[in-house]
């Protein structure tokens, strides 16, 4: 998860981070594909509660701005669901990936 936080930071490489991450998590965890799952799922889980949590803040900060305040708290929302749903869906499978990689050797 560290590994796909810092990869968000270098432009060109953001958009393939979870992949990469999980490519380095799943490579390291134990179990195989099952283990590269796992780790996938887990890095999810972690990577979802400070989104909602920071969306859920800045959401009810600005929820109560005149004209656009609705707008920018819904939209919070959203964009934090999208980029979990980034995150979740690339990181998974970077995750197994990597742990077939480790397990077959070929790294």
């Amino acid at each position: 998860m560290v590994c796909t936080f810092i990869f968000y930071f270098i432009p060109f490489v953001n958009s393939i981070a979870p992949l990469l991450g999980g490519l380095l998590g799943g490579y390291y965890a134990d179990g195989g594909s099952g283990g590269g799952l796992k780790t996938g799922v887990l890095m999810t889980v972690f990577m979802i509660i400070p989104g909602f949590l920071l969306g859920g803040f800045f959401g009810s900060l600005l929820r109560d701005a005149p004209i656009l305040g609705g707008f920018v708290a819904a939209s919070a929302f959203i964009i934090t669901m999208v980029i979990v749903a980034h995150t979740a869906v690339i990181g998974i499978i970077g995750s197994v990936i990597g742990a077939v990689l480790a397990e077959k050797g070929a790294v």
